[in-house]
């Protein structure tokens, strides 16, 4: 009998443990936005910990977690974020202009770290993985400094963010008709990327094929898309093309890797 009433007192307390783990996988990602200036973007979800950067009021954000009085998001593009050197491959420079200098460039190694600076104890915000094209913003000491990735985070005080729904045609862009899609909406939409060649005037040299066949025209860096082709890759950009048009086009911000 005490055997059996120990067990069940320890089935209790370890669901009761358990629960909030299980509450937080529940949790539904959600667009919002930032409704004060100059708020914190911080390490982790708490008061004292470093910032990251600052964000501005009415700017969008993308909530992808929450922990008691905050909100995990996307990194904004003013975001800090560095790299070591030797961790990436350069796939487009400019030797006549910028001799030395790196534009953009590919990971050679599977899950590396983001760091908030240029240095190995530098807070880690996200990981790329292997094959994860980036945009070099500046060099220092064997560190790149870059855009900030799909896939790095940061926490943001609940109270400074207004849950917004999106517009249908925002929420759903990449499931609409080509001609129906508005020009200038952010997309993230994921494909096979294959060359292609000049597009409406436009030198798109790249398309990208989705699960079921819809086709987009990619505007971006012609080296970074080569070191890709035939891969699947998820893209995040925006929509250049008129929304008439039969052939969207998309103006690549971050490109990433996903074979």
């Amino acid at each position: 009998m005490r055997i059996a009433k120990r067990i069940s007192i320890f089935f209790m307390v370890s669901s009761i443990f358990c629960a909030p783990v299980f509450a937080a996988a529940a949790f539904t990602a959600f667009g919002g936005q930032i409704n004060a200036d100059n708020i914190n973007v911080r390490v982790d979800a708490t008061v004292g910990s470093d910032v990251i950067c600052g964000i501005s009021k009415g700017e969008l954000v993308e909530v992808v977690a929450e922990a008691y009085d905050w909100y995990k998001i996307r990194l904004p593009k003013e975001a800090p974020s560095y790299v070591k050197k030797d961790l990436l491959e350069c796939v487009d420079s400019d030797p006549a202009a910028n001799p030395g200098k790196c534009l953009s460039a590919k990971v050679i190694k599977d899950r590396i770290n983001i760091r908030m600076g240029p240095s190995e104890s530098a807070w880690v915000l996200g990981k790329a993985d292997k094959l994860t094209v980036v945009n070099i913003l500046a060099q220092k000491n064997g560190w790149y400094k870059i855009q900030p990735i799909y896939q790095s985070y940061g926490w943001v005080n609940k109270k400074f963010v207004s849950k917004e729904i999106l517009p249908p045609k925002k929420k759903k862009a990449a499931e609409l008709p080509a001609k129906d899609i508005p020009s200038g909406d952010l997309l993230v939409i994921e494909g096979t990327i294959s060359p292609y060649g000049v597009v409406l005037w436009r030198k798109a040299t790249h398309k990208l094929v989705t699960a079921d066949n819809k086709i987009y025209f990619l505007k971006g860096n012609r080296k970074s898309l080569d070191s890709l082709n035939h891969h699947k890759v998820k893209v995040a950009g925006k929509l250049i093309s008129p929304a008439a048009s039969g052939y969207p086009i998309i103006q690549i911000d971050i490109i990433e890797a996903l074979n």
